[in-house]
């Protein structure tokens, strides 16, 4: 199976092509969800390359960047130096966010990520710790009632797998990454997702499920033209 470390420049060309992936939708969805940034301080956790960091500086917010893969904060300090937005990042876990004080942030942008996080009950205890008191929340993961162990195509349709199988899952094959599928990620239900929210003391306001056809691609949005690609989530603390 690929680490992140292996595959963060796979990763970084294709969260940055709307031919290939479905990041850019991902990102508009949870800035939507986010709201308005001006002079707010914002942490884009797992930022990866930095895609939705420079959209949140872009918005007017002050942005802090963290990234446990030590490449993908090395390409989005590239983009930082090329085209300087104050962006601040550093590498670090989303379980352990040792370098920020408790209550110093409005939001939070958890774009893809929070789903690769384990064990995730800490991880949102983290992102509660750092909100300050009505602070948001925007968390988009892959849909767990359509993409999870088990789950696949036929003949254009969408089939359900073991949903209720909560675990670390990967379609590596030994070949080269093709997909974040390949990567890996930790499926949890949606019960287990919202009792996770909850008991972090972070209430859901609002949630989303936008359909492949919102991407935007050239594709019309591929096979997940008609289901919902993602789950988002707006909580506040």
């Amino acid at each position: 199976m690929p680490t992140w470390d292996e595959a963060a420049d796979w990763y970084a060309q294709m969260a940055t092509d709307p031919a290939l992936g479905y990041n850019a939708l991902a990102v508009s969805v949870a800035l939507g969800l986010l709201g308005d940034v001006r002079g707010r301080e914002a942490l884009d956790l797992g930022c990866g390359e930095g895609q939705a960091a420079r959209r949140l500086a872009r918005a007017g917010a002050t942005v802090t960047g963290i990234d446990p893969t030590a490449r993908l904060i090395e390409l989005a300090e590239a983009a930082e130096a090329r085209d300087p937005l104050g962006i601040r990042y550093s590498v670090g876990r989303a379980e352990r966010l040792d370098g920020l004080p408790d209550a110093s942030m409005d939001a939070v942008c958890a774009v893809l990520v929070l789903h690769h996080t384990d064990p995730l009950e800490a991880a949102v205890s983290e992102v509660r710790r750092v909100l300050r008191p009505g602070g948001v929340l925007a968390a988009v993961i892959p849909h767990p009632v359509f993409d999870h162990p088990g789950a696949g195509w036929f003949e254009g349709r969408r089939y359900l797998g073991r949903y209720a199988e909560e675990r670390h899952w990967s379609t590596a094959d030994g070949g080269p990454v093709r997909a974040v599928h390949d990567i890996g990620w930790h499926h949890r239900t949606l019960a287990t997702w919202l009792t996770a929210l909850g008991g972090a003391g972070l209430r859901v306001e609002r949630a989303a499920e936008p359909m492949g056809r919102d991407a935007g691609r050239p594709d019309g949005g591929g096979p997940w033209r008609d289901l919902p690609r993602f789950l988002a989530l707006r909580c506040t603390a």
